[in-house]
């Protein structure tokens, strides 16, 4: 193995439905790819699905709790010093009510104006693939 390879981390979106909105919530400026909008997930951690790893990570940034449902794309990225690998899951919304512990701002958005929004790199093709759903 070369001793300069980059990182490969596997991360998970979710596209969370309410009402016929998508939830897009804006990372932080301060953080990597600061001001940018994504579906809200997160890594996955060592001996965890990426469902569990799902489903944890939208209560520990938004407060809400979720259950995992199909799967809609996955996405390899790479970002210059990591490669992220994404993988987009619909998420139904159970409980909660949403507070921003990892995000600066969020928004409910129609389907057809999720490409409005400066996205993450990795996030586009989760939305063709959103899109291109019946």
């Amino acid at each position: 193995m070369a001793t300069n390879e980059k990182p490969c981390i596997t991360v998970v979106a979710g596209v969370i439905e309410k009402d016929g909105l998508y939830l897009l919530a804006q990372r932080f400026d301060s953080a990597s790819q600061g001001g940018l909008w994504e579906f809200p997930g997160g890594k996955v951690e060592h001996n965890e699905t990426p469902e569990q790893a799902l489903e944890r990570e939208l209560t520990e940034e938004l407060a809400i709790q979720t259950q995992t449902g199909t799967w809609l794309a996955d996405s390899v990225f790479d970002y210059g010093d990591k490669i992220i690998e994404l993988k987009g899951y619909i998420s139904h919304w159970l409980s909660g009510e949403c507070v921003l512990y990892s995000h600066q701002a969020m928004v409910w958005v129609a389907k057809s104006h999720i490409k409005d929004y400066t996205l993450c790199p990795a996030d586009y093709p989760i939305v063709d693939a959103l899109i291109a759903q019946a």
